[in-house]
């Protein structure tokens, strides 16, 4: 089985872009369910795009135990369990912002700390606790989680009266390491021009604003993509949305 695409799906742009790639054929979709065997092959970085009439599948599996979804955004958040358990809770997450937060407290208990140090520490915890959540979305939960374990992102919308779903997992300390590349990073799809079939707008819980392509030398022209994480640049797509409301008018 190939993946659709190996990356980090950050933005809800990410996901049309990938949708946009298999949509045209330049990235694969998944047409049956994956056997054990290529279960055991899923990493950080494996994404996987299926529309439900092709495929044939109504619940994707992949041998993995997660904790219930979490929101974020217009994606849903899972995060690897070590098993079920709702005895015991995990307070914070265990990616690298943990290591920087002992050291930031560490660091205020000592005797030589001056207030100038203990607010960059404050400020240093709310920035790992923003990243941490950009990663994992919640923050804290009934469940164990593992140690290392991968965090399932997914996406679903409807077109044209099916399903497709977009189905990706990292390990945070990759994206934090800059490791995994995006789909709009990636020239040959960040250039791609969204169908419109894919901008419904009841298939987001965060309508995507895509802007029309601009001058790159004009920056008046240049405008965001206010509704996802990281403040992206949006400067290939027609803004469908905008089209719309237009003509309403």
């Amino acid at each position: 089985m190939t993946e659709t695409f190996h990356g980090y799906i950050e933005t809800t742009q990410d996901v049309l872009l990938v949708f946009e790639g298999c949509r045209r054929g330049l990235l694969p979709r998944v047409r049956r369910r994956l056997q054990e065997k290529e279960r055991k092959t899923i990493q950080s970085g494996s994404v996987f795009v299926f529309d439900e009439r092709e495929s044939g599948i109504k619940r994707w599996t992949d041998g993995f135990i997660w904790s219930p979804s979490r929101i974020l955004g217009n994606f849903l958040i899972y995060r690897e369990l070590d098993k079920r358990s709702t005895d015991k809770k995990l307070s914070l997450s265990s990616i690298s912002g943990a290591d920087a937060r002992q050291r930031s407290y560490s660091a205020d208990q000592t005797n030589s700390s001056s207030a100038a140090a203990a607010a960059a520490a404050a400020a240093d915890m709310t920035a790992d606790r923003n990243r941490e959540r950009r990663l994992v979305g919640s923050l804290s939960d009934s469940y164990k989680f593992r140690k290392d374990g991968l965090v399932k992102k997914t996406m679903a919308i409807v077109v044209n009266g099916v399903s497709q779903h977009l189905i990706s997992y990292y390990n945070p300390e990759d994206i934090l390491q800059s490791k995994l590349r995006t789909p709009s990073s990636v020239a040959e799809l960040a250039g791609l021009e969204i169908s419109p079939d894919l901008l419904v707008k009841h298939n987001f819980r965060i309508p995507p604003v895509v802007e029309p392509a601009f001058d790159e030398g004009d920056p008046m022209q240049a405008s965001h993509y206010p509704h996802d994480y990281g403040g992206k640049l949006i400067n290939t797509n027609i803004n469908i949305f905008q089209k719309q409301n237009q003509k309403k008018k």
